[in-house]
């Protein structure tokens, strides 16, 4: 799992029927000490994050995974907001 920074909410009027119902944010992941990694990102929200929560995520393959069924055309996926992390 990797830790992204939420940086807002993307809106999509049509998608794919196996992602109706899903809330997808945008993300920048960051680095142990909450600097930037990499490119921000479009992601799955599957916990209800807001706006400026740390939140873990999966990428790749394993995306998809967490979706009902185990099917979808995703790239990443929130899977757990960060309470704290030392």
């Amino acid at each position: 799992m990797l830790l992204a920074r939420v940086k807002g909410l993307v809106v999509a009027t049509r998608k794919l029927d196996s992602l109706a119902g899903f809330t997808f944010r945008m993300i920048q992941g960051v680095d142990a000490e909450g600097r930037p990694v990499g490119e921000p990102l479009a992601a799955v929200d599957l916990v209800a994050s807001r706006d400026g929560d740390l939140v873990m995520y999966i990428d790749a393959r394993e995306a998809p995974k967490a979706l009902p069924g185990g099917y979808g055309a995703i790239d990443a996926c929130i899977v757990g907001l960060v309470d704290s992390a030392t």
